[in-house]
């Protein structure tokens, strides 16, 4: 008898990198859209370089669980956003 199709409940999911990598794995939350997806980056290593993502809500909270991430902060996001915004466009008083 064959077997019968799997569910979204028969998901297993896998982490990205091996379980005995040590590096962190960072997660700075965007948004939800009103269609229920959750929009975020995602870095390994260093939360300075990250992929943008979007997956169904439960899959983002299986995704965070299975990947142990750290999930950064209003003032990390805020202390990140004011540096990119140096390299962007340049620090106030300085000319070239």
């Amino acid at each position: 008898m064959p077997k019968p199709a799997a569910t979204r409940r028969d998901h297993v999911a896998t982490p990205l990198l091996d379980p005995l990598d040590g590096r962190a794995r960072y997660v700075r939350f965007h948004r939800i859209t009103d269609r229920g997806f959750v929009e975020f980056a995602f870095g390994v290593g260093s939360p300075e370089l990250m992929a943008e993502l979007i997956m169904p809500l439960e899959a983002y909270r299986e995704f965070c669980r299975v990947n142990q991430v750290v999930y950064l902060t209003r003032e990390e996001e805020a202390a990140m956003d004011e540096d990119q915004a140096k390299w962007r466009y340049g620090a106030p008083g300085v000319t070239e």
